[in-house]
């Protein structure tokens, strides 16, 4: 029993030893002992861990509220590529991919943004609306980019509105151009568009037909784009107090030459001076062949559109007249733009560039959103970048040098003072002399 109390007195005695030395602390030169040194290590490692842990909670949190979208300061940019990249619209599908991915490429030459690298994840929405909205949803909640840019056809952009403002994800449009997309409620605004959107087009297009016609007919395809883009041309001629020789005539996009014969037929009995066609290219060719068939032919103008090059392709030489608004050709004397055309030709091993204003407007587009992401915070965390996109200084691009670009009611960049006319001319598009 003695030798027992005697063994615990000793313990105690020891135990109070270790507290005092430990109270005083380790000397310079004292070692630490192993156990304490251990115990230092692992406490270091569960802080660390703890604080990992932390801040990816904190990130998948601020994920799930549609903010950031990569760890601070890491890892490549990831940006949702959009567009119709087979199907009837590719080749404007095509420009959006190569203008952005000439610029995306620009940009990451020259040190990306802050040393890390802008990566496009693209998806092909085949001028679906169902498709496009599946493919948005991906983007945004498997892919977890920081920014969507695309897409080309207006019904499926007006469906992918409403996810963008739901999401509060920045969104980069270079070729849509139905009014109603930027019109999405929400407050502030996601979308920022830098292409022809026809609340301008239709003002440029009525304004140059009503100065030179008086009998002017309208017809528009059957797609979201042809329907919106036709009441913002019936918007226009109200405001003129203007009248049309008929009401529009609205056709098939999908029609054969056949199908467009009755249309033909009616513009036959109206004799307008002037046709405009509110559509897309395919569709232009074949009305032109249907008016070979009846043995008639109009003046047309179209929309930017009929700039697509299956209506050369398709139409061989009856495009050859109609005039087309756009915001870029390839008829041009600009060094700059010059230089652009022809690094898109080797780059692509092309002797032509398709759709050529979509192909530059994304070009110009991504290099904006490059200047943005160079913010702080901005290639981190979704809202910081809208704030940075909507307060964009200056930038001088191919088309022409931005200056507060996102500053409208609507983020729209253009207006109809950044448009002019050219004519189809043996497969190509050249500048009009008279507007």
């Amino acid at each position: 029993m003695l030798k027992r109390n005697r063994i615990t007195l000793l313990v105690v005695l020891s135990l109070m030893v270790t507290i005092l030395l430990s109270a005083c602390g380790p000397s310079a030169d004292t070692a630490v002992p192993a156990t304490v040194a251990a115990t230092t290590a692992a406490a270091t490692t569960a802080s660390s861990a703890a604080t990992t842990a932390a801040t990816t909670a904190a990130a998948g949190a601020t994920t799930a509220a549609g903010a950031t979208t990569a760890a601070a300061g890491g890892g490549d940019i990831r940006i949702g590529l959009m567009g119709p990249f087979t199907g009837g619209s590719a080749s404007l599908g095509l420009s959006i991919k190569r203008g952005a991915t000439m610029a995306a490429n620009d940009i990451n030459k020259a040190g990306g943004i802050n040393g890390r690298q802008i990566v496009l994840i693209e998806r092909d929405d085949q001028a679906t609306p169902n498709t496009g909205v599946t493919n948005i949803k991906d983007l945004i909640d498997k892919e977890k980019v920081l920014a969507v840019f695309g897409t080309a056809n207006t019904a499926v952009g007006v469906v992918q509105a409403p996810i963008v403002q739901q999401s509060k994800i920045p969104w980069l449009i270079p070729v849509t151009t139905g009014t109603k997309i930027t019109e999405e409620p929400g407050s502030p605004s996601y979308i920022f568009r830098l292409s022809m959107v026809d609340r301008y087009q239709t003002k440029f297009v009525t304004d140059y037909v009503t100065s030179k016609y008086k009998k002017i007919a309208l017809i528009n395809d059957d797609t979201g784009y042809g329907t919106l883009g036709r009441d913002d041309v019936l918007a226009r001629f109200k405001e003129k107090n203007l009248t049309l020789v008929a009401d529009p005539i609205t056709y098939k996009a999908a029609g054969t030459p056949d199908d467009m014969i009755p249309m033909i037929n009616r513009l036959k009995e109206l004799a307008p001076e002037v046709v405009i066609n509110w559509g897309l290219g395919p569709a232009a060719a074949n009305i032109k062949k249907a008016m070979k068939q009846a043995n008639s032919d109009f003046q047309m103008v179209g929309s930017w559109g009929l700039a697509m090059p299956e209506f050369p392709n398709v139409a061989q030489g009856l495009e050859n007249g109609t005039v087309v608004a756009q915001s870029f050709t390839v008829d041009t004397t600009n060094p700059k733009q010059l230089d652009f055309i022809n690094r898109y030709k080797a780059e692509y091993k092309t002797d032509r560039v398709d759709f050529p204003s979509g192909a530059a407007q994304a070009f110009d587009l991504m290099h904006i959103l490059g200047e943005a992401l160079k913010q702080p915070g901005a290639a981190d965390d979704r809202e910081k970048l809208r704030v940075a996109l909507a307060n964009t200084g200056s930038y001088d691009g191919i088309i022409k040098t931005y200056t507060n670009p996102f500053k409208t009611p609507t983020q729209d960049v253009f207006t109809d003072k950044d448009f002019f006319f050219t004519v189809w001319k043996d497969g190509k598009l050249v500048k009009l002399d008279n507007k």
